[in-house]
């Protein structure tokens, strides 16, 4: 059984002002994984991960004129995409500070039929009024949350009746056995997050959101990993001392990860009731 690393938002914010650049090379331009329709499909990295953020915006169904959150908002790719096909209002916030300067530095020409703004805040503390938002995402952020029972609830919190939640992130298929759970543990350290082993149903339910959708993708995104490791090996080799030791940490860590049989990868949508 595996229990959460005590990281704090800070120590993860502090992690992705130094692997933000590493994930957006490897990821084409996101910092999230993409998605392939299968072994034939051959789109390019930068398609797949924008694939996946429209997966998301399927599953959120914004309507014009809408408000809505994202959480844990990288440099702003995710946000860039929908206002640039939807016509909604998009507050992102994040705990690294490299990020959020990344992300209000995008251009947003006038055309566009959304906007978005960036902030620098913790999910587990939003500050923002009840009923603010009418739906938010959260793409590969909840795991890094030391108390993600706070965040969810803080989430359904400014949710307005019945505003959907769309959450798209790795979990484990039940608990690891020693010895992986040691080497899970050391990882969880490492990248200061830890996975779900029920998709957050729990935490969901009890802050009054409801699950309507569950879709279990892991074959279709198992092709980023070997990019993301890559990455890392790629970054390492540029770097000297501490800094290139810590890349090659996380390749090593990483390629681990993501050969454990029981990660999974899911698109998961709820409803604020």
């Amino acid at each position: 059984m595996l229990t959460q690393p005590p990281h704090t938002s800070r120590e993860v914010g502090t992690f992705y002002n130094r692997h933000t650049d590493v994930y957006d090379r490897a990821l084409g331009g996101n910092i999230h994984v993409g998605y392939w329709d299968d072994e034939a499909d051959r789109s390019p990295m930068e398609v797949a991960t924008d694939r996946l953020t429209d997966l998301v915006a399927e599953r959120l169904a914004p309507v014009e004129g809408q408000h809505v959150l994202d959480v844990g908002c990288g440099h702003g790719s995710t946000a860039a995409r929908i206002t640039a096909h939807h016509a909604v209002r998009i507050t992102g916030v994040s705990v690294s500070d490299y990020q959020i300067a990344l992300a209000n530095s995008r251009p947003q020409p006038p055309e566009l039929p959304g906007r978005a703004t960036f902030q620098l805040a913790d999910a587990m503390e939003l500050p923002f009024p009840d009923e603010t938002f009418d739906g938010a995402y959260a793409i590969e952020s909840l795991m890094h949350m030391k108390d993600q029972e706070a965040a969810i609830s803080h989430i359904a919190r400014v949710l307005r009746p019945g505003g959907r939640l769309v959450i798209a992130e790795h979990s484990l298929e039940g608990d690891l056995d020693l010895p992986d759970a040691t080497r899970m543990a050391d990882a969880y350290t490492f990248f200061k997050f830890s996975l779900s082993t029920d998709g957050y149903r729990k935490m969901l339910r009890e802050s009054g959101l409801e699950v309507v959708d569950h879709t279990d993708i892991t074959e279709n995104v198992r092709r980023c990993y070997d990019s993301m490791v890559d990455g890392w090996r790629n970054a390492a080799r540029g770097l000297d001392g501490q800094e290139a030791r810590e890349m090659e940490t996380a390749a090593d860590l990483g390629e681990w990860v993501f050969g454990v049989p029981m990660l999974r990868y899911g698109l998961l949508t709820a409803v604020r009731s």
